[in-house]
């Protein structure tokens, strides 16, 4: 008894020393633990897992978290949590192109579109998802490394040779609609499914008019015909209880739904265009309030003690419903109109809090991401937190991140953690003034500037 007495009043001085940490030791906390996930993303082999789990291990890997993985190598290394990240991305970068004696090689078309999943052991695909955005999302992060270890030869000739080998020019269909391929086939060809002007396929759009040689490329005609001319995107408008009116671009095809709000964080992580943008800015601060309006505004929750530090939807694992039930599985959660809640159009029926969504729009509003954030972190009755597994050399079980929970049923926890989805949580972090800053991504994703960057961290 005496023991048991003991452990629980260790483990109470433990608790109250975490809620005594100050605002900043919190931040720093929350962006270290965020890197040690991405590091347990890491195999030893240097290819990413595409989540990690808190039921074990699986064997599929991921594209995009390649990308999203190198960036966060360059993050750790700025914060001086790591020495060794050139040494793994070099690794990661010859079994991506099969420069090892392990036989590993990450598969691709005839044209050189990556698979989106793959075995973990070998690089093999799994299934046939021949996938435009997550080559680029990968080879975004491979140019993001390249520019930030400016000086290492041998990272900048692999990101070299995988940008020039990928012929972005096949994703692009018809400019005069803004459409990019959704899959490829295996001889690269397109197969026949398009996306449209807004998403994160803007980042496909960018690395296709950055390759293209000639004035007159279809690559160069979408891009000045839409995303370089923003005022040519739709938008969807949302339109709070107390009258404030929020306009978000959207995809062509669905002008009355919005688009989920990963798309503004990815394409502020590796679109240069994007982030020094003030007409983008201001549209990812308006997504970012149409958001925080929306959850302020779904008053039936008030009586389960909803508080309006809660926000954020986005992509990833949640609860959704099939067959009038709800499960957990991926969810591409965003928010609709007030009068569509609960309609064929509601795209959250889970009532799904995405807390990496809500931290991704500190670029444009930092303060109130902070603030919402350490209220988050604060909040008593843990919604949100997952603690990370333990995994030797990185974590020993105790270290915590902010993720998800449901308003459906608060007391489900998810069961993973995706690494792409929460990327978000990456860039809003390690966007922070008191961090690294936006200046930490605006620098190093100007992939295409042959001037050594000029990035100084504020002190």
């Amino acid at each position: 008894m005496k023991k048991l007495i003991l452990i629980l009043v260790a483990t109470m001085m433990v608790w109250s020393a975490k809620a005594q940490k100050n605002d900043q030791e919190i931040i720093e906390e929350l962006l270290h633990n965020t890197v040690k996930f991405y590091q347990m993303l890491r195999a030893d082999n240097g290819l990413y897992h595409d989540f990690v789990s808190t039921h074990g291990e699986t064997n599929r890997g991921s594209a995009a978290n390649i990308g999203m993985g190198l960036v966060a190598q360059c993050v750790a290394t700025e914060m001086g949590w790591t020495t060794s990240a050139e040494e793994e991305i070099v690794e990661t970068l010859e079994a991506v192109l099969g420069y090892n004696d392990k036989g590993i090689k990450l598969e691709r078309t005839a044209e050189n579109c990556f698979i989106h999943f793959y075995d973990i052991e070998t690089g093999r695909a799994i299934g046939q998802d021949w996938s435009p955005i997550d080559t680029d999302l990968m080879l975004g992060g491979v140019l993001f490394a390249k520019r930030y270890f400016n000086a290492n030869e041998q990272i900048a000739k692999y990101a070299d040779e995988l940008f020039n080998m990928v012929n972005q020019s096949l994703f692009v269909g018809d400019w005069t609609k803004g459409q990019i391929s959704l899959k490829m086939k295996t001889d690269g060809s397109p197969a026949g499914n398009w996306t449209l002007p807004y998403n994160e396929y803007m980042l496909v759009a960018w690395m296709a008019k950055n390759q293209a040689k000639r004035k007159n490329d279809p690559a160069n005609k979408l891009w000045n015909a839409w995303y370089g001319a923003p005022e040519n995107l739709p938008y969807a408008t949302y339109t709070s209880r107390s009258g404030d009116i929020f306009k978000v671009p959207t995809d062509l095809k669905v002008t009355r739904e919005f688009t989920s709000n990963f798309t503004f964080m990815f394409n502020y992580i590796f679109v240069h265009e994007f982030s020094t943008s003030k007409w983008y800015q201001e549209a990812m601060r308006q997504a970012a309030l149409a958001d925080r309006a929306w959850w302020h505004d779904r008053t039936d929750l008030d009586d389960m003690g909803k508080q309006p530090y809660e926000w954020g939807t986005t992509a990833g694992v949640g609860l959704r419903e099939r067959d009038g039930k709800l499960e957990e599985g991926y969810c591409v959660d965003r928010i609709c109109a007030l009068e569509d809640v609960g309609t064929k159009r509601d795209r959250n029926k889970g009532m799904n809090v995405a807390l990496s969504a809500l931290a991704g729009y500190s670029p444009v509003l930092p303060d109130l991401v902070r603030k919402d954030l350490i209220a988050m972190y604060r909040d008593p009755r843990g919604l949100g937190k997952m603690a990370l597994p333990a995994r030797e050399g990185i974590s020993d079980g105790g270290d915590y991140i902010l993720w998800k929970y449901s308003y459906s049923d608060l007391n489900w926890r998810p069961s993973k953690v995706e690494g792409v989805d929460y990327a978000c949580m990456l860039l809003g972090l390690a966007a922070l003034p008191e961090m690294l800053g936006v200046e930490f991504f605006q620098e190093y994703n100007d992939f295409f500037n042959t001037e050594k960057p000029n990035y100084q961290r504020r002190k």
